[in-house]
């Protein structure tokens, strides 16, 4: 996720970066494209069937991290957790100990 963030954040500094700083230009020039045949040859998607397949295996892969980080997670939950009750029972059991003096004493 950190990733994903970085990423966004990266590109839109670079964008503005871009734009702002772009040497402004006096006169415009006009560009010549070839023009678009239909014996000019397949298009890129028609080139590059694995498109879904990347996509998938992007998916997949995000799928997996986000599971690992679950996992962890769910571990440093019930590590504190665990450590969170031991603590409370120790301070339990030491007011227990310390009414049972106080008690003591009053007799």
């Amino acid at each position: 996720m950190r990733l994903l963030i970085g990423l966004a954040i990266g590109f839109g500094i670079g964008f503005a970066g871009a734009v702002l700083f772009a040497p402004e230009r006096s006169r415009r020039r006009e560009v010549d494209w070839p023009a678009g045949s239909v014996d000019s040859g397949p298009t890129a998607i028609e080139t590059d069937h694995n498109i879904m397949a990347a996509v998938r295996r992007a998916l997949r892969s995000a799928q997996e991290q986000l599971n690992e980080a679950l996992d962890e997670a769910k571990e440093a939950q019930a590590k504190a957790e665990k450590e969170l009750r031991a603590r409370y029972e120790r301070k339990v059991h030491q007011a227990g100990k310390s009414e049972e003096i106080e008690e003591k004493k009053r007799k």
